[in-house]
Protein backbone atom coordinates (compact mmCIF):
# COMPACT_ATOMS: atom_id res chain seq x y z
CA UNK A 1 0.00 0.00 0.00
CA UNK A 2 3.06 2.38 0.43
CA UNK A 3 3.17 2.53 -3.38
CA UNK A 4 -0.35 3.53 -3.49
CA UNK A 5 -0.57 6.21 -0.58
CA UNK A 6 2.49 7.56 -2.26
CA UNK A 7 0.71 7.92 -5.53
CA UNK A 8 -2.18 9.22 -4.40
CA UNK A 9 -0.59 11.73 -2.28
CA UNK A 10 0.97 13.15 -5.71
CA UNK A 11 -1.98 13.20 -7.74
CA UNK A 12 -4.13 14.88 -5.17
CA UNK A 13 -1.57 17.66 -5.03
CA UNK A 14 -1.15 17.93 -9.59
CA UNK A 15 -5.16 17.81 -9.42
CA UNK A 16 -5.49 20.70 -6.92
CA UNK A 17 -2.81 22.17 -9.53
CA UNK A 18 -4.42 22.19 -12.00
CA UNK A 19 -7.67 23.42 -10.87
CA UNK A 20 -6.21 26.24 -9.51
CA UNK A 21 -4.22 27.03 -13.19
CA UNK A 22 -7.94 26.50 -14.47
CA UNK A 23 -9.37 28.97 -12.52
CA UNK A 24 -6.45 31.70 -13.52
CA UNK A 25 -6.32 30.57 -17.12
CA UNK A 26 -8.73 33.40 -18.23
CA UNK A 27 -7.07 35.97 -16.57
CA UNK A 28 -3.81 35.42 -18.05
CA UNK A 29 -2.06 37.09 -20.73
CA UNK A 30 -2.22 34.50 -23.68
CA UNK A 31 0.43 32.51 -24.87
CA UNK A 32 1.59 33.34 -28.21
CA UNK A 33 -0.15 36.42 -28.36
CA UNK A 34 0.83 38.41 -25.46
CA UNK A 35 4.61 39.45 -25.45
CA UNK A 36 6.72 37.23 -23.16
CA UNK A 37 7.60 40.26 -20.36
CA UNK A 38 3.46 40.75 -20.05
CA UNK A 39 3.14 36.76 -19.67
CA UNK A 40 5.81 36.51 -17.56
CA UNK A 41 4.62 39.21 -15.26
CA UNK A 42 1.03 38.06 -15.54
CA UNK A 43 2.35 34.12 -14.78
CA UNK A 44 4.30 35.49 -11.59
CA UNK A 45 1.74 38.02 -10.17
CA UNK A 46 -1.25 35.40 -10.15
CA UNK A 47 -1.43 33.78 -6.63
CA UNK A 48 -4.18 31.46 -7.99
CA UNK A 49 -1.21 30.62 -11.04
CA UNK A 50 1.86 30.36 -8.22
CA UNK A 51 -0.80 28.25 -5.53
CA UNK A 52 -1.08 26.34 -8.13
CA UNK A 53 2.53 25.51 -9.21
CA UNK A 54 3.36 25.02 -5.37
CA UNK A 55 0.46 22.18 -5.31
CA UNK A 56 1.81 20.91 -8.51
CA UNK A 57 6.05 20.77 -7.71
CA UNK A 58 5.03 19.33 -4.51
CA UNK A 59 2.85 16.45 -6.30
CA UNK A 60 5.70 16.09 -8.95
CA UNK A 61 7.60 14.86 -6.04
CA UNK A 62 5.45 12.82 -4.46
CA UNK A 63 5.18 10.70 -8.07
CA UNK A 64 9.29 10.54 -8.34
CA UNK A 65 9.34 8.70 -5.26
CA UNK A 66 6.19 6.29 -6.15
CA UNK A 67 7.81 5.56 -9.66
CA UNK A 68 10.83 4.98 -7.56
CA UNK A 69 8.85 2.32 -5.50
CA UNK A 70 6.41 0.92 -8.43
CA UNK A 71 6.00 0.05 -12.40
CA UNK A 72 5.46 3.09 -14.01
CA UNK A 73 2.70 1.51 -15.81
CA UNK A 74 0.65 0.91 -12.56
CA UNK A 75 1.27 4.51 -11.04
CA UNK A 76 0.78 6.91 -13.76
CA UNK A 77 -3.04 5.18 -14.65
CA UNK A 78 -3.05 5.45 -10.78
CA UNK A 79 -2.64 9.63 -10.97
CA UNK A 80 -5.79 9.37 -13.30
CA UNK A 81 -7.99 9.05 -9.83
CA UNK A 82 -6.90 12.93 -9.17
CA UNK A 83 -10.44 13.49 -10.75
CA UNK A 84 -12.63 11.51 -8.09
CA UNK A 85 -10.70 13.93 -5.39
CA UNK A 86 -11.79 17.00 -6.74
CA UNK A 87 -15.47 15.85 -7.25
CA UNK A 88 -15.62 14.77 -3.76
CA UNK A 89 -14.65 17.91 -2.66
CA UNK A 90 -17.09 20.21 -5.26
CA UNK A 91 -19.73 17.22 -3.15
CA UNK A 92 -18.46 18.01 0.01
CA UNK A 93 -17.51 21.53 0.49
CA UNK A 94 -19.71 23.04 -2.44
CA UNK A 95 -22.69 20.72 -2.22
CA UNK A 96 -23.13 20.28 -5.41
CA UNK A 97 -24.88 17.32 -6.84
CA UNK A 98 -23.42 14.88 -9.60
CA UNK A 99 -25.45 13.92 -12.79
CA UNK A 100 -26.32 10.09 -13.30
CA UNK A 101 -23.41 9.78 -15.78
CA UNK A 102 -21.06 11.38 -13.37
CA UNK A 103 -21.99 9.11 -10.70
CA UNK A 104 -21.11 6.29 -13.18
CA UNK A 105 -17.23 7.51 -14.30
CA UNK A 106 -16.81 8.27 -10.13
CA UNK A 107 -17.58 4.21 -9.52
CA UNK A 108 -16.04 3.13 -13.14
CA UNK A 109 -12.79 5.43 -11.71
CA UNK A 110 -13.21 3.94 -8.08
CA UNK A 111 -13.34 0.10 -9.76
CA UNK A 112 -10.27 0.56 -11.96
CA UNK A 113 -8.29 2.16 -8.93
CA UNK A 114 -8.98 -0.65 -6.81
CA UNK A 115 -7.88 -2.99 -10.12
CA UNK A 116 -4.75 -1.81 -10.12
CA UNK A 117 -3.79 -1.03 -6.32
CA UNK A 118 -4.56 -4.67 -5.90
CA UNK A 119 -1.67 -4.97 -7.79
CA UNK A 120 0.94 -2.49 -6.14
CA UNK A 121 3.72 -3.57 -5.04
CA UNK A 122 7.60 -2.57 -4.04
CA UNK A 123 10.01 -3.30 -7.20
CA UNK A 124 13.72 -3.74 -7.52
CA UNK A 125 15.46 -2.38 -9.78
CA UNK A 126 14.22 -2.91 -13.18
CA UNK A 127 15.75 -3.53 -16.44
CA UNK A 128 16.23 -0.62 -19.60
CA UNK A 129 16.21 -1.09 -23.32
CA UNK A 130 18.06 1.45 -23.98
CA UNK A 131 17.32 1.17 -27.73
CA UNK A 132 13.75 0.92 -27.41
CA UNK A 133 13.61 3.98 -25.20
CA UNK A 134 15.61 6.09 -27.91
CA UNK A 135 12.91 4.58 -30.57
CA UNK A 136 9.77 5.25 -28.33
CA UNK A 137 10.86 8.72 -27.31
CA UNK A 138 12.19 9.70 -31.22
CA UNK A 139 8.44 8.49 -32.09
CA UNK A 140 6.54 10.39 -29.34
CA UNK A 141 8.51 13.82 -30.13
CA UNK A 142 7.92 13.70 -34.14
CA UNK A 143 4.20 13.37 -33.56
CA UNK A 144 4.52 16.11 -31.02
CA UNK A 145 5.32 18.49 -33.46
CA UNK A 146 3.24 16.81 -35.85
CA UNK A 147 0.31 17.69 -33.72
CA UNK A 148 1.76 21.10 -33.25
CA UNK A 149 1.52 22.04 -36.47
CA UNK A 150 -1.96 20.72 -37.63
CA UNK A 151 -2.68 22.72 -34.72
CA UNK A 152 -1.84 26.09 -36.33
CA UNK A 153 -4.83 25.58 -38.91
CA UNK A 154 -7.35 23.39 -37.34
CA UNK A 155 -10.63 24.49 -36.61
CA UNK A 156 -10.93 22.92 -32.92
CA UNK A 157 -7.42 22.42 -31.76
CA UNK A 158 -8.60 21.58 -28.35
CA UNK A 159 -8.41 17.57 -29.34
CA UNK A 160 -5.11 18.42 -30.93
CA UNK A 161 -3.84 20.34 -27.96
CA UNK A 162 -4.54 17.99 -25.03
CA UNK A 163 -3.01 15.41 -27.00
CA UNK A 164 0.18 17.22 -27.36
CA UNK A 165 -0.45 18.04 -23.25
CA UNK A 166 -0.56 14.17 -23.02
CA UNK A 167 2.73 13.44 -24.94
CA UNK A 168 5.04 15.98 -22.58
CA UNK A 169 3.27 14.66 -19.50
CA UNK A 170 3.82 11.21 -20.92
CA UNK A 171 7.29 11.74 -22.20
CA UNK A 172 7.89 13.46 -18.86
CA UNK A 173 6.73 10.23 -16.48
CA UNK A 174 8.90 7.94 -18.60
CA UNK A 175 11.35 10.19 -18.40
CA UNK A 176 10.87 10.54 -14.60
CA UNK A 177 11.01 6.24 -14.11
CA UNK A 178 13.79 6.50 -16.30
CA UNK A 179 16.04 8.54 -13.97
CA UNK A 180 14.34 6.42 -10.90
CA UNK A 181 15.53 3.18 -12.48
CA UNK A 182 19.17 4.78 -13.65
CA UNK A 183 19.58 5.70 -9.64
CA UNK A 184 18.82 2.42 -8.67
CA UNK A 185 20.96 0.37 -11.52
CA UNK A 186 23.77 2.31 -10.15
CA UNK A 187 23.27 1.52 -6.00
CA UNK A 188 22.76 4.86 -5.55
CA UNK A 189 19.33 6.65 -3.63
CA UNK A 190 16.97 8.73 -4.88
CA UNK A 191 16.99 10.66 -1.43
CA UNK A 192 21.04 12.36 -2.24
CA UNK A 193 22.76 14.22 -4.69
CA UNK A 194 22.44 11.34 -7.13
CA UNK A 195 18.64 13.05 -7.53
CA UNK A 196 20.04 16.32 -8.28
CA UNK A 197 23.30 15.31 -10.75
CA UNK A 198 21.29 12.58 -12.48
CA UNK A 199 22.02 13.04 -16.28
CA UNK A 200 18.31 12.53 -17.02
CA UNK A 201 17.43 15.34 -15.10
CA UNK A 202 17.17 18.40 -17.54
CA UNK A 203 15.52 16.30 -19.90
CA UNK A 204 12.50 14.57 -18.07
CA UNK A 205 12.36 18.73 -16.27
CA UNK A 206 11.99 19.99 -20.07
CA UNK A 207 9.34 17.26 -20.82
CA UNK A 208 7.41 18.42 -18.08
CA UNK A 209 7.70 22.15 -18.79
CA UNK A 210 6.76 21.44 -22.13
CA UNK A 211 3.81 19.83 -21.10
CA UNK A 212 3.44 22.25 -18.67
CA UNK A 213 3.13 25.34 -21.41
CA UNK A 214 1.17 23.04 -23.88
CA UNK A 215 -1.55 22.71 -20.91
CA UNK A 216 -1.89 26.82 -20.30
CA UNK A 217 -2.51 26.96 -24.01
CA UNK A 218 -4.80 24.35 -23.86
CA UNK A 219 -6.85 25.91 -21.16
CA UNK A 220 -6.68 28.86 -22.53
CA UNK A 221 -8.24 27.50 -25.82
CA UNK A 222 -10.36 24.46 -25.15
CA UNK A 223 -13.04 23.20 -22.30
CA UNK A 224 -11.11 21.44 -19.46
CA UNK A 225 -13.83 19.11 -19.75
CA UNK A 226 -11.99 17.86 -23.10
CA UNK A 227 -8.75 18.19 -22.25
CA UNK A 228 -8.25 16.67 -19.15
CA UNK A 229 -9.64 13.02 -19.85
CA UNK A 230 -7.63 13.27 -23.43
CA UNK A 231 -4.51 14.32 -22.04
CA UNK A 232 -4.77 11.81 -19.33
CA UNK A 233 -5.24 8.66 -21.91
CA UNK A 234 -2.75 9.63 -23.66
CA UNK A 235 -0.32 9.74 -20.70
CA UNK A 236 -1.29 6.70 -19.34
CA UNK A 237 -1.60 5.09 -23.14
CA UNK A 238 2.56 5.79 -22.95
CA UNK A 239 3.18 4.99 -19.89
CA UNK A 240 1.54 1.03 -20.45
CA UNK A 241 3.52 1.20 -23.77
CA UNK A 242 6.74 2.69 -22.01
CA UNK A 243 6.77 0.09 -18.81
CA UNK A 244 6.37 -3.10 -21.34
CA UNK A 245 8.83 -2.27 -23.96
CA UNK A 246 11.36 0.02 -22.28
CA UNK A 247 11.49 -1.66 -18.80
CA UNK A 248 10.07 -4.72 -19.29
CA UNK A 249 7.25 -4.59 -16.92
CA UNK A 250 4.34 -7.24 -17.00
CA UNK A 251 1.36 -5.60 -17.80
CA UNK A 252 -1.46 -8.02 -16.72
CA UNK A 253 -4.70 -8.51 -17.85
CA UNK A 254 -6.14 -6.92 -14.47
CA UNK A 255 -3.77 -3.78 -14.53
CA UNK A 256 -5.15 -3.46 -18.23
CA UNK A 257 -8.98 -3.76 -17.15
CA UNK A 258 -8.29 -0.98 -14.45
CA UNK A 259 -6.81 1.38 -16.99
CA UNK A 260 -9.61 0.70 -19.03
CA UNK A 261 -11.88 1.37 -16.01
CA UNK A 262 -10.02 4.67 -14.94
CA UNK A 263 -10.08 5.51 -18.69
CA UNK A 264 -13.87 5.49 -18.85
CA UNK A 265 -14.43 6.83 -16.12
CA UNK A 266 -12.57 9.86 -16.31
CA UNK A 267 -14.58 10.20 -19.68
CA UNK A 268 -17.69 10.07 -18.14
CA UNK A 269 -16.86 12.41 -15.29
CA UNK A 270 -15.58 15.20 -17.73
CA UNK A 271 -18.40 14.31 -20.77
CA UNK A 272 -21.12 17.10 -19.13
CA UNK A 273 -18.87 18.76 -16.64
CA UNK A 274 -18.62 22.25 -19.01
CA UNK A 275 -22.62 21.90 -20.09
CA UNK A 276 -23.68 21.63 -16.55
CA UNK A 277 -24.15 24.86 -14.85
CA UNK A 278 -24.00 23.63 -11.72
CA UNK A 279 -20.75 23.09 -11.80
CA UNK A 280 -19.59 26.18 -12.64
CA UNK A 281 -20.32 27.71 -9.41
CA UNK A 282 -17.45 26.10 -8.10
CA UNK A 283 -15.37 28.49 -10.06
CA UNK A 284 -15.38 32.06 -8.27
Amino acid sequence: MKVVLITLTATFAIQLGYFLWKIAADSLPRIGEAGIGKIIRGFLFSWQWMLGLVATIVGWLFFIKATDLGDVSLVQPLMSIGDLFLVLLVVVFLHERLTKVEWIGLALTVVGAMCIASEAELIEPVSIDWFRLALFLVLITVCLFGLLLRTKHARRPEILLAISVGIGFGAGAVLTKLMTAYIALNGQELESMALLFNPILPFMVAANVAGLALLQVAFQRGRAAVIIPVQLSVVNALAVVAGALVFLETISALRLSGIGFIVVGTFFLHRTGEANPVHKKSLP
